[in-house]
């Protein structure tokens, strides 16, 4: 399984993802930052390198942790934040899994 490009796919979906949520939550400059900073990843990642794969590690954790603190008032926040916790999860697993075959090849 190509783990790299899975998190690859994953950071993009994150970056589509905090572009949509920018419009319905309190705090737009908050999801329009991280879109951003999953851009630079992605694209970062794209020139190899293991640096990126951390940093959308960590900003997917980042978006795991956070979904604990979010409201859930309707079904709507149910579903969204359900997708961020698969996006999140896929990006946690697959940086695991790039950093993990890069130690078992060194």
């Amino acid at each position: 399984m190509d783990w790299r490009r899975i998190l690859g796919w994953a950071a993009l979906a994150s970056v589509v993802g905090e572009l949509v949520s920018a419009f319905f939550i309190e705090f737009p400059p908050g999801a329009i930052v991280f879109a951003a900073l999953f851009l630079g990843a992605w694209w970062w990642l794209r020139r190899g390198g293991i640096g990126p794969v951390i940093l959308i590690g960590v900003l997917s954790a980042i978006e795991l942790l956070g979904l604990f603190f979010y409201a859930r008032e309707d079904a709507d926040d149910w579903i969204i934040q359900i997708a961020f916790l698969v996006l999140g999860a896929v990006g946690v697993i697959a940086a695991i899994a790039v950093l993990r075959e890069r130690r078992s090849a060194a």
